[in-house]
């Protein structure tokens, strides 16, 4: 494994470590390629940031190969040759993610994803900087009403979803995101009017993210208009909760031979559980007494 060394100046910020392929000219004068989420070495520990003491570094206090990597003289060793699999290619492993081993040395708090739909500051007041995520210049949420080419959407809606969260977050998320019938859209239409709430498509008359689901907390639009009331049975930070359920026994022997042949065919195996929801946030309407459901659906009973 060759050393490559790097003049940059240490910096803690911006993505973790650095992981990105990076490009040195060694002291041969010959340019090598790092592998791909390789941390630099030869660099001064930055302030603020603490390695453990089993993380031996250089005699001048700097980053290197054995500082992160427990395998004798992998310094030496071609990149193919190294067995990444040994518990010590990580010191102190193996972990069960590349982070986990990462924040050994990084303050993982720094590096926390931020929560763009956290919108209101101490005093209750919006957050206009985090409204700017997703709009091109915040509105005011005490507008009464918001033409929709008002609202000045960085992306079209979907796309801003997409931007953080899976196009699957969940079971049949991409099936919903149809054109409804005549008779969809009027269930949707009385289920607005019933709850007193706001189930919008997207500008081509499609179910999207937003018809279910809110991006804004409880708060930023007054509750006691339609774009503004929600489920809130819990806050921001805990997030959404489930409980175990005896169903879910069953609904994995339903999904077992057609998830076996599933992983045969992709290469990958997936396990599906069946939870109950306890407690619910950013939706406009309950789910998990099937009233958002009901909303566009009729079922038979």
């Amino acid at each position: 494994m060759s050393i490559v060394r790097s003049n940059a100046k240490p910096v803690v910020a911006g993505l973790l470590m650095v992981l990105v392929n990076l490009f040195a000219i060694a002291e041969e004068g010959e340019r090598e390629k790092l592998p791909p989420l390789h941390h630099v070495v030869d660099v001064a520990v930055p302030d603020g940031m603490s390695v453990p003491e089993a993380f031996p570094l250089s005699a001048d206090g700097h980053i290197v190969c054995k500082t992160c990597h427990g395998i004798e003289g992998i310094e030496e060793l071609p990149f193919d040759e190294v067995d990444r699999d040994a518990p010590e290619f990580h010191r102190g492993g193996p972990y069960r993610r590349l982070t986990d081993f990462c924040y050994r040395c990084h303050d993982e708090q720094a590096y926390r994803r931020p929560n763009i739909h956290e919108l209101l500051d101490e005093q209750g007041g919006y957050d206009e900087k985090a409204c700017e995520y997703c709009h091109r210049k915040a509105p005011d949420p005490k507008q009464e009403r918001i033409r929709p080419d008002e609202l000045e959407l960085r992306l079209p809606s979907r796309k801003l979803c997409y931007g953080c969260h899976l196009k699957t977050p969940h079971l049949n998320a991409l099936n919903h995101q149809v054109e409804p019938d005549e008779e969809m859209r009027k269930r949707i239409e009385q289920a607005e009017q019933a709850h007193g709430v706001i189930l919008p498509l997207d500008p081509d008359g499609r179910i999207t993210c937003v018809t279910c689901h809110t991006p804004h907390p409880r708060g930023v639009i007054d509750p006691e208009r339609p774009a503004g009331k929600q489920v809130a049975d819990t806050d921001l930070e805990e997030g959404i909760t489930y409980r175990e359920h005896p169903w879910d026994a069953v609904f994995r022997e339903d999904k077992r031979e057609r998830l076996a042949r599933m992983a045969e065919e992709v290469g990958t195996r997936y396990t599906l559980t069946y939870r109950r929801l306890v407690k619910e946030v950013l939706l406009r309407l309950p789910a998990k007494d099937g009233t958002l459901c009901l909303a566009c659906h009729e079922f038979e009973r």
